[in-house]
C-alpha cells in the first residue's frame, strides 16, 4: 500500500499542507510584540490575521478547479512557492501595510496548497487504500490549525516574531524541490477560463467572510457588516445564475443532486462552526479568565490536539470496517457531547474550575474531530466522479472555511450579549451560551449526516464498484 513514491508524496504535501494550515492561527501570541515593534493599531492586529484567512477562503474553489485543468502538480508547487516567498516577505516587513500584503499573499499560497494536497493524495492512492492515506492527510491538516497558537508561543520564547515567517522559507524550498522530483502529474475534466464566473465567486465569497469577521468588532448593523453580506450573498447568486447558463460550467452544480455529496458539504461547515467557534472562546478563558500564559493555554490545548493527531489516522482504518457514515456519527456525536460539556463544567464550577476537570471533554472533543475530519474528507470525494476530486476538494474546504468564520461569528455574537464582562467568572457566565450554541451546531450536522448520508456510499461498496458507488450516491 505505502510503497515508496506513495510515501514521498505524503512527505511533501503533508509537510507544505501542516505550514498553510499553521499560520491560520500561529500569529496570535506574536501580535502584542508586532504592535510594539511596528507601531500598529488595533485594526491593523486584526488584519495581520484576517488577510490571511480572506485571501485562503476567496481562492480555495478557484484553485482547486484550475489544478483539475491545467495539471495539480503544478499548481501545487506554485502555491508552495507563493506561500514560500509570502512567509520571507512578512518575515521582512518593516510596516503594518507591508506585513497585511504579505500575510495576504500567504494565504493565496496556502489557498492552492491545502485542497490540491488532498487531490493528489486521493489520486494516488487506489480507491481502498484511500482512507487511511487521507486520514493521514486530516490528522496532518487538523494538527497544523491547532498547535498553532503553542508553536507560535514557543518561537515567541526565545527569538522575534520574524522568526514565525522564516522558519516556513527553508522548508517551503525544500518540499518544492522534491515535489518537482517526487510528485506525479494529475489532473480532472479541462475547463475553459471563465473570468466572469471567478470573479463573481470570489467577490462573494469575500463579501461573506468579511463581514463575519468584522461582524463582532464593527456592530451587526454597521454599514460595512451588512454591506459586506449582502454584495456577497448577491454575488454568488448572480455566479449561480451566470454558471447555469454555460455548457461546461465552473462549478458543476448537479453535484450537489448527489445527496450524500451534499450533506458532507453541510456537515463540513456545521462542524467547522460548532468547533471553531468553542475552540475560539476556550483560548481566550484559558488566558483570560484562568490566568494561563499563551504558551501556558497552548500547551493544555495539546490535550485535544494530540488526540485529534492520532484518531484522524485510526479513522481511516476504521472506515475500512465499520463504513464511513458510521464513522462520521461517532466523531460528531463525540465532538457535541464535548461542547455540551464544557458548557456544564465551566457553569456549574465557574472560572476557578481545574483544568484536570475539563480534561476530558478535551480529549473527548479532539478524539471526536479527528474521528470526524477523515470521514469527511474520503466521504465527499467518494461520492463524485474521479474527474470531480479537484472541485470536491475545493468546495468542501471552502464551506468549512466559511462555517468556521459563521461559528467564530455566532459564539462572539452570543458571548458578548448582555451585561459587561469585568471578572473571571463574569467571563465564564457569558461563555456558557456560547458553547452550548456550538454544541447545537455540531447537533445540526450530525442530524444531516444521520438522515441524508447513505451507507451505500461507505468505503466497502466503493471498493467493490467504485463507478456504481459514486453514482448510488446521487
Amino acid at each position: 500500500m505505502f510503497t515508496p513514491a506513495r510515501v514521498r508524496l505524503l512527505f511533501v504535501t503533508c509537510t507544505v499542507l501542516f505550514m498553510a494550515m499553521l499560520d491560520n492561527l500561529v500569529l496570535g501570541v506574536a501580535l502584542p510584540s508586532i504592535q510594539e515593534d511596528l507601531g500598529a493599531t488595533m485594526s491593523d492586529l486584526e488584519w495581520f490575521m484576517n488577510a490571511y484567512t480572506l485571501a485562503f477562503a476567496v481562492l480555495l474553489i478557484p484553485f482547486s478547479v484550475l489544478g483539475d485543468s491545467i495539471g495539480r502538480k503544478q499548481v501545487f508547487l506554485a502555491g508552495t512557492a507563493v506561500f514560500t516567498l509570502g512567509s520571507l516577505l512578512s518575515g521582512l516587513s518593516d510596516s503594518s501595510i507591508a506585513l497585511i500584503l504579505s500575510r495576504a499573499l500567504q494565504g493565496v499560497g496556502g489557498a492552492a496548497v491545502v485542497p490540491l494536497s488532498l487531490t493528489l493524495v486521493n489520486a494516488a492512492f487506489p480507491p481502498e487504500k484511500r482512507a487511511v492515506a487521507l486520514g493521514m492527510w486530516s490528522g496532518i491538516s487538523g494538527l497544523g490549525l491547532s498547535i498553532g497558537p503553542l508553536v507560535g508561543g514557543l518561537i515567541m520564547e526565545g527569538a522575534p516574531w520574524q522568526m514565525i515567517f522564516y522558519v516556513n522559507v527553508p522548508i517551503g524550498i525544500i518540499a518544492f524541490a522534491l515535489g518537482l522530483k517526487w510528485l506525479q502529474p494529475s489532473r480532472g475534466i479541462r475547463k475553459p477560463l471563465d473570468p466572469v464566473g471567478v470573479l463573481l465567486l470570489t467577490s462573494g465569497l469575500l463579501g461573506i467572510v468579511l463581514g463575519l469577521e468584522r461582524g463582532n468588532s464593527d456592530g451587526w448593523d454597521s454599514a460595512i457588516v451588512i454591506g459586506s453580506l449582502a454584495a456577497g450573498l448577491l454575488l454568488l447568486v448572480l455566479f449561480y445564475f451566470w454558471e447555469r447558463t454555460r455548457t461546461n460550467p465552473f462549478i458543476r452544480f448537479d453535484l450537489f443532486r448527489r445527496k450524500t455529496y451534499a450533506f458532507y458539504v453541510f456537515a463540513g461547515f456545521w462542524m467547522n462552526a460548532g468547533v471553531f467557534g468553542a475552540i475560539f472562546l476556550l483560548t481566550l478563558f484559558l488566558q483570560q479568565a484562568q490566568g494561563n500564559t499563551p504558551l501556558g493555554a497552548g500547551a493544555r490545548e495539546m490535550a485535544w490536539t494530540t488526540m485529534t493527531m492520532i484518531a484522524a489516522p485510526l479513522a481511516g482504518l476504521a472506515i475500512n470496517k465499520f463504513g464511513n457514515k458510521n464513522v462520521l456519527l461517532i466523531g460528531l456525536s463525540m465532538q457535541a457531547v464535548a461542547l455540551a460539556l464544557f458548557a456544564w463544567i465551566i457553569g456549574t464550577q465557574g472560572a476557578d474550575v481545574p483544568f484536570v476537570n475539563y480534561l476530558p471533554a478535551m480529549m473527548l472533543a479532539g478524539t471526536g474531530m479527528g474521528l470526524s475530519f477523515t470521514p469527511l474528507s474520503h466521504g465527499s470525494l467518494s461520492s463524485v466522479p474521479e474527474d470531480a476530486s479537484g472541485e470536491a476538494s475545493g468546495t468542501g474546504n471552502a464551506t468549512r472555511e466559511l462555517g468556521g468564520a459563521f461559528g467564530i461569528a455566532i459564539a462572539g455574537l452570543i458571548f458578548q450579549s448582555g451585561s459587561e464582562i469585568r471578572t473571571p467568572q463574569q467571563f465564564a457566565d457569558h461563555i456558557v451560551p456560547s458553547l452550548a450554541s456550538s454544541a447545537i451546531m455540531m447537533t445540526v450536522a450530525l442530524i444531516g449526516v444521520a438522515l441524508f448520508v447513505r451507507n451505500r456510499a461507505d468505503a466497502k461498496a466503493l471498493f467493490k464498484a467504485p463507478a456504481k458507488a459514486a453514482h448510488d450516491g446521487a
